[in-house]
Protein backbone atom coordinates (compact mmCIF):
# COMPACT_ATOMS: atom_id res chain seq x y z
CA UNK A 1 0.00 0.00 0.00
CA UNK A 2 2.74 2.48 1.49
CA UNK A 3 4.41 2.59 -2.43
CA UNK A 4 0.77 3.79 -3.97
CA UNK A 5 1.17 7.06 -1.87
CA UNK A 6 2.14 9.95 -3.81
CA UNK A 7 4.02 12.05 -1.09
CA UNK A 8 4.54 15.25 -0.13
CA UNK A 9 7.80 16.61 1.09
CA UNK A 10 7.01 19.93 3.42
CA UNK A 11 10.94 20.62 3.36
CA UNK A 12 13.80 20.83 0.55
CA UNK A 13 16.25 23.17 -0.82
CA UNK A 14 17.03 25.37 -3.62
CA UNK A 15 17.98 22.50 -5.80
CA UNK A 16 19.63 23.94 -9.17
CA UNK A 17 23.40 23.87 -9.70
CA UNK A 18 23.57 27.48 -8.84
CA UNK A 19 21.61 26.78 -5.50
CA UNK A 20 23.70 24.47 -4.54
CA UNK A 21 26.84 26.01 -5.06
CA UNK A 22 25.38 29.02 -3.11
CA UNK A 23 23.62 27.51 -0.74
CA UNK A 24 27.16 25.12 0.07
CA UNK A 25 29.44 28.55 -0.40
CA UNK A 26 29.83 30.14 3.04
CA UNK A 27 32.29 28.97 5.90
CA UNK A 28 29.72 27.70 7.98
CA UNK A 29 27.99 25.01 5.15
CA UNK A 30 31.56 24.42 4.24
CA UNK A 31 32.45 23.41 7.36
CA UNK A 32 29.67 21.16 8.13
CA UNK A 33 30.22 19.66 4.65
CA UNK A 34 33.32 19.06 5.25
CA UNK A 35 32.48 17.72 8.85
CA UNK A 36 29.27 15.56 7.75
CA UNK A 37 29.55 15.08 4.31
CA UNK A 38 33.17 14.89 3.48
CA UNK A 39 33.01 17.52 1.35
CA UNK A 40 30.86 15.96 -1.26
CA UNK A 41 28.07 17.98 -1.60
CA UNK A 42 24.97 17.66 -3.81
CA UNK A 43 25.85 19.37 -7.64
CA UNK A 44 21.97 20.26 -8.44
CA UNK A 45 19.99 19.29 -11.50
CA UNK A 46 17.04 21.24 -13.47
CA UNK A 47 13.41 21.93 -12.61
CA UNK A 48 12.40 18.75 -15.37
CA UNK A 49 15.17 16.85 -13.45
CA UNK A 50 13.84 17.26 -10.14
CA UNK A 51 10.36 16.72 -11.12
CA UNK A 52 11.63 13.44 -13.00
CA UNK A 53 13.03 12.17 -9.99
CA UNK A 54 9.45 13.11 -8.53
CA UNK A 55 8.08 10.92 -10.51
CA UNK A 56 10.30 7.96 -10.19
CA UNK A 57 10.07 7.72 -6.67
CA UNK A 58 6.72 8.65 -6.34
CA UNK A 59 6.05 12.20 -5.31
CA UNK A 60 3.23 15.08 -5.82
CA UNK A 61 4.94 18.04 -4.83
CA UNK A 62 8.16 19.14 -3.16
CA UNK A 63 8.23 22.42 -1.00
CA UNK A 64 11.50 24.49 -1.65
CA UNK A 65 12.57 26.74 0.87
CA UNK A 66 14.00 30.64 0.41
CA UNK A 67 16.85 29.97 3.05
CA UNK A 68 17.78 32.35 5.85
CA UNK A 69 19.97 31.43 7.98
CA UNK A 70 22.24 33.67 10.30
CA UNK A 71 26.04 33.24 10.72
CA UNK A 72 26.88 33.14 14.68
CA UNK A 73 30.38 33.85 14.49
CA UNK A 74 30.52 36.30 11.65
CA UNK A 75 27.28 38.03 12.38
CA UNK A 76 26.03 38.00 8.80
CA UNK A 77 24.09 35.55 6.79
CA UNK A 78 25.34 32.35 6.12
CA UNK A 79 22.23 31.69 3.62
CA UNK A 80 20.03 33.96 2.05
CA UNK A 81 17.98 33.09 -1.10
CA UNK A 82 15.57 35.69 -2.32
CA UNK A 83 12.02 34.38 -2.61
CA UNK A 84 12.22 35.38 -6.24
CA UNK A 85 15.44 32.95 -6.81
CA UNK A 86 13.18 30.35 -5.58
CA UNK A 87 10.26 31.53 -7.60
CA UNK A 88 11.96 31.76 -11.03
CA UNK A 89 13.49 28.31 -10.24
CA UNK A 90 9.90 26.61 -9.29
CA UNK A 91 7.99 28.59 -11.74
CA UNK A 92 7.87 26.22 -14.77
CA UNK A 93 6.18 23.40 -12.54
CA UNK A 94 3.47 24.86 -10.32
CA UNK A 95 1.75 21.80 -9.90
CA UNK A 96 4.80 19.98 -8.49
CA UNK A 97 6.70 22.45 -7.19
CA UNK A 98 5.55 24.64 -4.00
CA UNK A 99 7.47 27.85 -2.68
CA UNK A 100 8.08 28.27 0.83
CA UNK A 101 9.20 32.09 1.75
CA UNK A 102 11.97 32.76 4.16
CA UNK A 103 11.97 35.45 7.29
CA UNK A 104 14.90 37.30 7.80
CA UNK A 105 14.32 39.17 11.64
CA UNK A 106 17.18 41.35 11.60
CA UNK A 107 15.33 42.97 8.04
CA UNK A 108 11.56 42.80 9.36
CA UNK A 109 9.46 45.35 7.80
CA UNK A 110 11.04 44.08 4.25
CA UNK A 111 10.93 40.58 4.98
CA UNK A 112 6.90 40.59 6.01
CA UNK A 113 6.60 42.43 2.73
CA UNK A 114 8.39 40.25 0.92
CA UNK A 115 6.67 37.18 2.14
CA UNK A 116 3.04 38.96 1.59
CA UNK A 117 4.59 39.19 -2.18
CA UNK A 118 5.72 35.66 -2.17
CA UNK A 119 2.35 34.30 -0.85
CA UNK A 120 0.18 36.62 -3.25
CA UNK A 121 1.87 36.59 -6.65
CA UNK A 122 3.98 33.67 -6.58
CA UNK A 123 1.18 31.31 -4.37
CA UNK A 124 4.04 30.30 -2.10
CA UNK A 125 2.43 28.21 0.71
CA UNK A 126 4.23 29.30 4.04
CA UNK A 127 7.24 30.73 5.50
CA UNK A 128 10.05 28.89 7.09
CA UNK A 129 12.74 30.34 9.31
CA UNK A 130 16.12 29.28 10.62
CA UNK A 131 16.51 30.92 14.00
CA UNK A 132 19.85 29.37 15.58
CA UNK A 133 22.45 31.18 13.29
CA UNK A 134 21.31 34.64 15.17
CA UNK A 135 21.25 32.87 18.74
CA UNK A 136 17.24 33.35 18.64
CA UNK A 137 14.17 31.57 20.29
CA UNK A 138 11.13 31.46 18.99
CA UNK A 139 9.53 33.55 21.15
CA UNK A 140 12.04 36.04 20.67
CA UNK A 141 10.32 39.45 20.20
CA UNK A 142 11.45 40.19 16.50
CA UNK A 143 9.46 36.75 15.26
CA UNK A 144 6.53 38.39 16.33
CA UNK A 145 5.48 40.76 13.52
CA UNK A 146 6.41 37.33 11.01
CA UNK A 147 3.59 35.04 13.14
CA UNK A 148 0.82 38.33 12.62
CA UNK A 149 2.00 38.25 9.16
CA UNK A 150 1.20 34.41 8.64
CA UNK A 151 -1.87 34.88 10.51
CA UNK A 152 -3.36 37.53 8.21
CA UNK A 153 -2.46 35.47 5.12
CA UNK A 154 -3.41 32.60 6.53
CA UNK A 155 -0.56 30.04 6.18
CA UNK A 156 1.65 27.94 8.27
CA UNK A 157 5.11 28.69 9.83
CA UNK A 158 7.81 26.15 10.00
CA UNK A 159 11.28 26.22 11.84
CA UNK A 160 14.04 24.56 12.40
CA UNK A 161 13.52 22.62 15.95
CA UNK A 162 16.28 20.82 17.92
CA UNK A 163 20.09 21.14 17.87
CA UNK A 164 22.17 22.56 15.31
CA UNK A 165 24.18 20.61 13.00
CA UNK A 166 25.96 23.50 12.02
CA UNK A 167 28.45 24.81 14.34
CA UNK A 168 25.40 27.71 15.64
CA UNK A 169 24.32 27.82 18.93
CA UNK A 170 21.60 24.85 19.77
CA UNK A 171 19.68 26.27 23.02
CA UNK A 172 17.43 28.72 20.79
CA UNK A 173 15.87 24.87 19.27
CA UNK A 174 14.49 23.64 22.27
CA UNK A 175 10.72 22.52 21.71
CA UNK A 176 9.72 24.32 25.32
CA UNK A 177 9.96 28.38 23.51
CA UNK A 178 7.37 27.40 21.27
CA UNK A 179 4.94 27.23 23.96
CA UNK A 180 4.28 30.75 24.84
CA UNK A 181 4.11 31.76 20.63
CA UNK A 182 1.77 28.95 20.47
CA UNK A 183 -0.59 30.16 23.22
CA UNK A 184 -0.01 34.02 21.94
CA UNK A 185 -0.68 33.11 18.33
CA UNK A 186 -3.55 30.39 18.53
CA UNK A 187 -5.25 30.91 14.90
CA UNK A 188 -1.12 30.24 13.52
CA UNK A 189 -0.27 26.64 12.63
CA UNK A 190 3.69 25.98 13.93
CA UNK A 191 5.75 23.42 12.32
CA UNK A 192 8.57 22.36 14.45
CA UNK A 193 10.84 21.15 11.26
CA UNK A 194 13.80 18.37 12.17
CA UNK A 195 12.22 16.23 14.56
CA UNK A 196 13.34 18.20 17.67
CA UNK A 197 16.23 15.89 18.17
CA UNK A 198 17.69 15.39 20.98
CA UNK A 199 14.63 16.82 22.95
CA UNK A 200 12.30 14.98 20.96
CA UNK A 201 9.50 13.59 23.90
CA UNK A 202 9.79 17.74 24.63
CA UNK A 203 8.71 18.05 21.43
CA UNK A 204 6.18 15.27 21.57
CA UNK A 205 4.76 17.29 24.73
CA UNK A 206 4.29 20.87 22.53
CA UNK A 207 2.19 18.99 19.94
CA UNK A 208 -0.05 17.44 22.14
CA UNK A 209 -0.85 19.88 24.39
CA UNK A 210 -1.38 22.97 21.55
CA UNK A 211 -3.52 21.84 18.45
CA UNK A 212 -1.43 23.91 16.74
CA UNK A 213 2.00 23.03 16.70
CA UNK A 214 2.97 20.00 14.23
CA UNK A 215 6.39 18.14 13.50
CA UNK A 216 7.93 17.37 10.33
CA UNK A 217 10.41 14.40 9.88
CA UNK A 218 12.82 16.48 7.89
CA UNK A 219 16.55 16.05 8.35
CA UNK A 220 16.53 12.43 9.53
CA UNK A 221 16.59 9.47 7.72
CA UNK A 222 13.34 7.59 8.89
CA UNK A 223 15.04 4.58 9.73
CA UNK A 224 17.08 6.51 12.48
CA UNK A 225 14.26 8.81 13.88
CA UNK A 226 13.78 8.59 17.82
CA UNK A 227 11.63 5.44 19.18
CA UNK A 228 9.42 7.67 20.96
CA UNK A 229 9.03 9.96 17.80
CA UNK A 230 8.25 7.15 15.83
CA UNK A 231 5.71 5.31 18.47
CA UNK A 232 3.99 9.46 18.58
CA UNK A 233 3.81 9.03 14.44
CA UNK A 234 1.68 6.03 14.68
CA UNK A 235 -0.50 6.43 17.76
CA UNK A 236 -1.47 9.57 18.95
CA UNK A 237 0.29 11.40 17.14
CA UNK A 238 -0.60 10.48 13.54
CA UNK A 239 -2.23 13.57 12.43
CA UNK A 240 0.71 15.31 13.64
CA UNK A 241 3.15 14.56 12.09
CA UNK A 242 4.86 15.62 8.57
CA UNK A 243 6.84 14.39 6.00
CA UNK A 244 10.12 16.28 4.58
CA UNK A 245 13.48 15.19 3.24
CA UNK A 246 15.49 17.79 4.03
CA UNK A 247 17.46 17.03 0.46
CA UNK A 248 18.54 13.60 1.54
CA UNK A 249 17.31 11.96 -1.33
CA UNK A 250 12.92 11.31 -2.25
CA UNK A 251 13.46 7.64 -2.73
CA UNK A 252 15.63 6.88 -0.18
CA UNK A 253 13.66 8.66 2.60
CA UNK A 254 10.32 7.49 1.07
CA UNK A 255 11.64 4.40 1.15
CA UNK A 256 13.06 4.37 4.62
CA UNK A 257 9.38 5.34 6.19
CA UNK A 258 7.42 2.93 4.30
CA UNK A 259 9.34 -0.39 5.20
CA UNK A 260 9.25 0.99 8.93
CA UNK A 261 6.48 -0.79 10.90
CA UNK A 262 3.73 1.51 11.01
CA UNK A 263 -0.01 1.24 10.46
CA UNK A 264 -1.23 2.00 6.98
CA UNK A 265 -3.28 4.91 7.82
CA UNK A 266 -0.06 6.29 9.37
CA UNK A 267 1.33 6.24 6.11
CA UNK A 268 -0.69 8.05 4.65
CA UNK A 269 -1.37 10.62 6.68
CA UNK A 270 2.18 11.54 7.11
CA UNK A 271 3.55 11.12 3.53
CA UNK A 272 0.82 12.87 2.29
CA UNK A 273 -2.69 13.99 3.75
CA UNK A 274 -1.11 16.03 7.36
CA UNK A 275 0.10 17.83 4.65
CA UNK A 276 -2.66 18.81 2.15
CA UNK A 277 -4.90 19.35 4.76
CA UNK A 278 -2.35 22.05 6.93
CA UNK A 279 -0.93 23.66 3.85
CA UNK A 280 -4.27 23.89 2.16
CA UNK A 281 -2.95 22.12 -0.93
CA UNK A 282 -6.68 21.07 -2.25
Amino acid sequence: MGNQIMAIDVLNYPFTEEGMRKFWSSPEMKEMADRVLGGHTPKGVHAAELVGQMDDAGFEKVFIVAVKMGSYRRKGMANDFTNEEVYEMIKEYPDRLVGIAGYDPMNIMQSVRDIEKAVKEYRFKGVYAHLLGWDMRPDDRRMYPCYAKCVELGIPFSMQIGHSLELMPSEGGRPIHIDKVALDFPELNFVASHTGWPWCEELIAMASKHRNVYVDISAHLPRYLDRSLVQFMDTRGKDKVLFGTNAFGLKRCKDQLIEMPLKDDTKQKVLRDNAVRLFKLK
